[in-house]
């Protein structure tokens, strides 16, 4: 249990390090980027809900995150069309160099995530982490 504890802390120290470049060069928020990205790495995902629910932001820093991309003109919110429940939200050209630079940031992760790792042991170990997601949220 202290291994998966102690990786888990490396692997977000070394993601936060990736990023701190790209969050000083565009005064942004850690909040800001992952939602930029997570909203272009995944369009059809494009509510709060969606960020909150796929992404595992919480739901006062997703609303404060997505409010002040909105005040910096990174994303617009529209009405749904089809339910007016629900708001969609879109990235705007002005946020493309930023996820550029992310973008850069998430492939440099990866790359050092598994550098010495076969797509073999790749695939064993995306079959037991997945493993290991379903353990959890079934032990609620």
């Amino acid at each position: 249990m202290k291994n998966i504890i102690r990786i888990s802390h490396q692997i977000k120290k070394t993601y936060s390090c990736l990023c701190d470049p790209v969050i000083q060069k565009y005064h942004i928020t850690r909040c800001e980027l992952d939602i930029l990205l997570f909203l272009y790495n995944n369009p059809e995902l494009n509510t709060a809900k969606d960020i909150v629910d796929k992404r595992g932001i919480i739901k006062s820093q997703a609303s404060m995150g997505i409010e002040r991309l909105i005040q910096k003109e990174y994303i617009k919110v529209k009405r749904d069309e089809y339910d007016k429940r629900k708001y969609r939200i879109y990235l705007l050209d002005s946020s493309m160099e930023i996820v550029e630079d992310g973008l850069k940031v998430q492939q440099t992760f990866n790359d050092i995530l598994f550098k010495n790792i076969t797509d073999y042991e790749q695939e064993i170990l995306q079959n037991i982490l997945e493993k290991i997601y379903q353990n959890t949220k079934e032990g609620k």
